[in-house]
């Protein structure tokens, strides 16, 4: 009796998917890595991963960047802030294989004289990410992607940096992570 019990038990189970057989796994789901309003200003120079960068006449006003209240990007206005490092700890533990997502996008570049655009992203003290874009140019989307190596947890320290001359407008939209598996 309890071996015809348990035999129509796993053929019910099977007949309702619910079989030994493992089926495909679902697929990672991206998360958020950061939020908009969590970036905070770096002004001491020890602690900015790109004070390398760091021209002697870079001035910033706290009015230079903000979030942009329709899309939620963090938003960085050059004319007012030319140089700006911010930071904020991983919303989430990283472990090898990870892949953290980041996009950006700028306005279109101007400025009096040629030149260029920068926009870099370090994680844990390195940086993972960079792109220098020449001005004047066109509106554009930038995005990288940084497979993770080691593990990190929660809480480990993000830097975005964007630095140019003239009166432009730079955004980062999202840094996410798909896990691993």
């Amino acid at each position: 009796m309890v071996i015809a019990a348990r035999t129509a038990l796993l053929s019910l189970l099977v007949a309702l998917g619910g079989g030994c057989e493992d089926g495909p796994a679902p697929e990672p789901v991206p998360v958020r890595l950061a939020v908009a309003e969590g970036w905070v200003r770096i002004t001491d120079p020890t602690m900015d991963v790109f004070a390398d960068e760091r021209p002697a006449d870079a001035t910033c006003d706290d009015a230079g960047y903000l979030v942009e209240p329709v899309t939620q990007w963090f938003e960085v206005l050059t004319d007012v802030c030319d140089y700006l490092t911010v930071r904020q700890g991983t919303r989430e533990p990283l472990a090898p294989g990870d892949v953290v997502t980041i996009e950006a996008s700028h306005e279109v570049l101007t400025a009096p004289s040629p030149g260029e655009g920068y926009v870099g992203f370090a994680l844990d003290g390195v940086v993972v990410w960079e792109v220098r874009v020449p001005i004047p140019g066109e509106a554009g989307e930038l995005s990288g992607e940084v497979t993770i190596d080691r593990a990190l947890p929660a809480g480990t320290e993000m830097q975005l940096h964007v630095h140019n001359h003239g009166a432009n407008a730079w955004a980062l939209r999202s840094v996410m992570v798909t896990p691993a598996d």
